[in-house]
């Protein structure tokens, strides 16, 4: 509902026998007044209260509340008669929240929803049979939802507005809807009220709603209810985006997510400072061969001669790339490559099943069948050029290095599917993780066993690849997730670059500041790969230190 325009009402006293105009100055002065009073209120105020802290006589008290409610500055709730601050001053300023504590809360969770997620994160409030929209934290993909703040949205058609009406009591939600068909906006608008009453017994039996294109086509958000001490929906938060990256899958992931961030921000209400939003990057595909490779994996680089090696497991081939052009190696007879390393001397270490070849001056100098060795999983080079091996037998893992006639010396064994390695080069500490359970963990040389490290959400993507850059710092590409993420040293997310692809499976830094990112496209279904060409290419951006 559009507010009326300020010179489009004429405001009369009530008895003008008694009161004569007030002054235009003194009438200014007395609205902001009132809104002080309001204000400085704890909870609402009464117009007698506000009648006893004035001392203004009732015609022009009254004359001024029904002009600041009337614009939106002050709002009248018609069950308690009190008076609150109005969202105009929102939509004036867009920095206005209701409560400093809902906004430092909301604010923090946002942003690590964002984080989590990769998409953007709003907050709104229900307002004049509407949801407004307060806070947002912005995705960093160039294609991204971006609702301007201060907007207006329906209640029907919106996850928020969904998550709002399923937690009112029904017979206020019902008189909210009304009984005549609701308005359509998409052909996916429910626009029978008591279809969408069915299904808001749906969404407050889960904790969260959906809005599958119902008020934007191409577009999906989660939302779920932020509720007072009372249960009452004092507020929504949601995560949209295009529906190629919000898929079925991820929005079934994300809404239990979204449902504990939202039921966080209702009990806590005592915020804690947001972190610094971090910006993307350009990617741009990598190597002169151009063409999409079914899984690519193991990215290498390789300082002595300024290249990177990868490969692609599937093909199975081995890629040498070197200032734009790339070399390749088939080994033969063909096998998936479950894992590829660079020793000291430059030698390239490749695992095929329960082979282990070694190819120098891309000829192949050791093809070694080592049965211990099927199975193997990942690979990685400690500081030392040892190549270090991760395989997987039946229910446990197995770690240890790879000996020069392609022995395996176990170190570690645990109970966990591990799929991803990483040397830190400056603490000597390796870190691997178990996708299945989004689960990173770290091994020192002189602990008998691991340390869980930190647990990646369902909904940001399975943690597939990990690489340490040169401040010690993890990074993650999140399969499925459509992008990859720098750690804290505490395990907690700190910088999330988005990806143009859903599937980075592999990390390596080098080549003064670069970052390289090897990709899948095997399994995407055809509408992923139109928005993501580039899906199977290795992809370099260039990054900043720290």
């Amino acid at each position: 509902m559009a507010e009326p325009q300020a010179d489009a009402i004429r405001w009369m006293p009530d008895d003008r026998s008694e009161q004569p105009a007030v002054a235009g100055t003194a009438l200014i002065g007395k609205a902001f007044r009132l809104i002080d009073l309001i204000a400085a209120a704890p909870g609402q105020i009464s117009a007698a209260e506000l009648a006893v802290a004035t001392g203004w006589p009732k015609a022009t008290l009254y004359r001024i509340l029904a002009s600041v409610t009337a614009h939106g500055f002050v709002r009248l709730d018609p069950q308690s008669q009190g008076y609150t601050l109005g969202y105009r001053l929102l939509e004036l300023a867009q920095n206005v929240w209701v409560a400093p504590d809902l906004a430092t809360v909301a604010s923090v969770e946002l942003q690590r929803l964002r984080d989590m997620t990769g998409e953007t994160a709003y907050l709104a409030v229900p307002h004049d049979g509407t949801v407004l929209a307060l806070g947002k934290f912005e995705s960093p993909h160039d294609i991204r939802s971006a609702a301007r703040l201060g907007v207006r949205k329906p209640l029907h058609c919106t996850s928020q507005g969904k998550a709002i009406l399923a937690f009112l009591p029904e017979a206020e939600a019902e008189a909210l809807l009304g009984q005549e068909p609701l308005e359509r906006f998409t052909p996916q608008t429910i626009t029978d009220p008591n279809t969408l009453m069915a299904q808001l017994r749906i969404v407050r039996a889960r904790g969260y709603a959906v809005e599958d294109q119902e008020i934007l086509p191409g577009n999906r958000c989660v939302g779920a209810p932020v509720l007072d001490s009372s249960g009452q929906p004092i507020a929504a938060i949601s995560v949209a985006g295009p529906v190629y990256r919000l898929t079925s899958e991820r929005v079934a992931q994300l809404g239990p997510e979204i449902a504990n961030v939202a039921r966080n921000i209702g009990l806590g209400l005592k915020g804690a400072p947001a972190r610094q939003s971090q910006a993307g990057m350009p990617w741009q595909p990598h190597g002169s061969h151009g063409k999409p490779v079914f899984y690519g994996a193991h990215p290498v680089w390789d300082p002595e001669r300024s290249s990177l090696v990868w490969a692609d497991r599937l093909g199975p081939t081995l890629y040498i790339t070197s200032g734009g052009r790339t070399a390749t190696i088939r080994p033969e007879p063909g096998a998936p490559i479950d894992g590829l390393a660079v020793t000291a001397e430059g030698d390239v270490i490749l695992l095929l099943g329960g082979r282990v070849l070694k190819i120098s001056k891309q000829e192949c100098v050791l093809d070694r069948t080592v049965p211990t060795l099927a199975g193997a999983t990942a690979m990685a080079t400690d500081a030392a050029g040892q190549p270090w091996v991760a395989v997987c037998q039946g229910d446990e893992t197995r770690i240890g290095r790879i000996g020069a006639d392609g022995t395996f010396e176990i170190a570690w064994t645990l109970r966990k599917r591990i799929d991803a390695l990483a040397w830190s080069q400056v603490s000597g500490t390796l870190f691997a993780s178990d996708p299945q359970n989004g689960a990173i963990y770290r091994f020192e040389r002189e602990a008998a066993a691991p340390r869980l490290f930190t647990r990646i959400p369902p909904v940001s993507g399975e943690p597939r690849s990990l690489a340490v850059d040169a401040d010690d710092r993890v990074w993650v590409g999140l399969y499925d997730g459509w992008s990859i993420a720098r750690l804290t040293p505490e395990g907690e997310i700190e910088r999330l670059l988005p990806l143009p692809v859903p599937r980075p499976t592999g990390l390596a830094f080098g080549g003064e500041g670069r970052i390289y990112v090897t990709t899948a496209r095997i399994d995407l279904a055809r509408e992923v790969l139109e928005k993501a060409p580039l899906s199977g290419h290795l992809l370099v951006a260039q990054t900043s230190k720290g």
